[in-house]
């Protein structure tokens, strides 16, 4: 694969499914923990509405799956390998931050001190189905449909949100 087909064919597509995965993860988890906390909780990390935890897995799951499979196959597969990479960055996390982001202390069915849950890892599991069966392939359609447009598009938008991201972080 040459550079300029990287460039407009391939990058484009990680960086929207990174987005949009992490938005899909930043509502998933701020309107869960509003609910059980009956009050207003944002979830994230950034000054914007997106998890990079998700967005980093949602560009795993294309490789593992790159054959498409049955609905079962993808979410169950994606329930176990989204659990091992949530341990993981529990761990992770917590050694440069010095303290847990995320806890499923209060969960039925938490293990390793709260780091992850039964609950959990099955949502993780609906939400690779999701990735896989629709936001993927919508990504890959309309980056072949519009080829350097999309491009373009997903290369300001990005570079837009980690600028707002840089400033936004630097004046704190």
């Amino acid at each position: 694969m040459t550079a300029k087909k990287f460039f407009i064919d391939k990058l484009p597509v990680l960086i929207t499914d990174f987005l949009i995965c992490g938005l899909i993860g930043w509502i998933y988890e701020t309107v869960l923990t509003s609910v059980v906390m009956h009050t207003f909780v944002d979830r994230g990390v950034l000054p914007i509405p997106v998890l990079p935890i998700y967005g980093l897995f949602a560009l795993v799951l294309p490789l593992i799956f790159k054959r498409k499979t049955n609905f079962l196959v993808i979410g169950l597969t994606g329930a176990l390998g989204a659990t091992v990479f949530e341990l993981i960055s529990a761990y992770i996390t917590e050694s440069i931050f010095g303290y847990q982001l995320w806890t499923y202390e209060g969960w039925k069915f938490n293990f390793f001190g709260g780091r992850i849950s039964l609950f959990s890892s099955l949502i993780f599991g609906a939400l690779c189905v999701i990735h896989i069966k629709a936001v993927h392939p919508l990504t890959e359609f309309l980056q072949k449909k519009n080829g350097k447009v999309f491009a373009v598009f997903s290369y300001l938008v990005f570079a837009g949100l980690t600028a707002y991201c840089i400033i936004v972080l630097s004046s704190v």
